[in-house]
């Protein structure tokens, strides 16, 4: 009879054990040599999709019940350089008005900002945004009159007679564009202590939209944002100004406190700083650090027009 075969359950155990440690091994191997990501650390591009961060509110009808239409389409536009550095046919006041086919009435002041000085001093500081909505919303513009008077620059008198002269009750748009000049002033940005602070950009333009909206509820208000720009420093040399915070914030901080406030306010909000003249195109639409050209200006036109023409 033959003898019975004897299984070593030692070395069966020994040899399963040896088994799995090597599968883990390999496991462990292949884990650690991963996969090519394709990653080039070298590879750097700005061409990126970015999304302008317009917000459109059109016309209520409802708030217009009762006032008389006279069928022209009637602009008024406030603000500072966009609006004053050309006064003919190619500036921007005349440009949204051929663009649109409407009226427009060019109530913006140079070199102003929009924040407001409490206790102004020089000519300039009677003409930011809240002090020339407060003479639009009493009717009463001789204190503007009185600082114009102080400044040998002609268009501060004429933008005080335009706006004293215009019938508010007409108006149906008012666009309001201001540059860089606050943050390259160094413009206060917020008080966190108070939204309606009128020495701090954001409490300033708070404060005037909401007037704005109070008294003229039939105007429709389109806010235009400023577009790319740089910070001249006293030593002449130019500055991204997208990455050179000067105190207050970069212009793009300015760019998002503007859209913050008119958006809340329930102002149609046009982002210029990525929708329009930025940082790839601006060599074509600017002629130094903050100022536009003349295809810069009809650029922001076309862009208000559309805005203001769409239903």
């Amino acid at each position: 009879m033959k003898e019975k075969l004897k299984i070593n359950y030692h070395l069966l155990i020994l040899a399963a054990i040896v088994l799995i440690f090597a599968v883990g091994f390999f496991i462990l191997l292949r884990w650690n040599k991963g996969v090519d990501s394709d990653f080039d650390p070298d590879f750097f591009t700005t061409e990126f999709d970015v999304e302008a961060l317009d917000f459109i509110m059109f016309e209520d009808k409802e708030l217009a019940l009762g006032r008389e239409d006279d069928g022209e389409l009637h602009i008024l536009c406030l603000g500072n350089n966009p609006f004053t550095d050309e006064m003919g046919e190619n500036g921007l006041a005349a440009l949204i008005a051929k663009e649109t086919g409407g009226i427009t009435y060019n109530g913006a002041f140079p070199n102003t900002k929009i924040v407001c000085k409490t206790n102004p001093i020089l000519a300039e500081e009677f003409f930011s945004l809240y002090y020339v909505t407060m003479a639009l919303v009493n009717g009463n513009f001789s204190y503007l009159a009185e600082a114009a008077s102080n400044t040998p620059d002609r268009r501060f008198k004429e933008a005080v007679n335009t706006l004293a002269n215009v019938d508010m009750q007409k108006i149906d748009v008012l666009v309001i564009m201001y540059d860089t000049t606050d943050y390259n002033e160094l413009s206060a940005a917020h008080n966190p202590n108070d939204d309606h602070d009128l020495n701090a950009f954001t409490g300033s333009l708070r404060v005037s939209m909401e007037h704005i909206k109070q008294f003229f509820p039939h105007i429709r208000v389109v806010f235009m944002s400023h577009s790319y720009a740089q910070h001249l420093a006293l030593d002449g040399s130019l500055h991204n100004g997208i990455v050179t915070d000067l105190g207050n914030g970069t212009v793009t901080h300015y760019l998002i406190m503007g859209y913050n406030i008119a958006t809340s306010v329930g102002f149609t909000f046009i982002d210029n700083f990525f929708g329009t003249i930025n940082e790839e195109n601006y060599h074509d639409y600017m002629i130094d650090h903050m100022r536009y050209n003349d295809a810069g200006r009809l650029l922001l036109a076309r862009r208000v027009a559309e805005i203001i023409l769409a239903e």
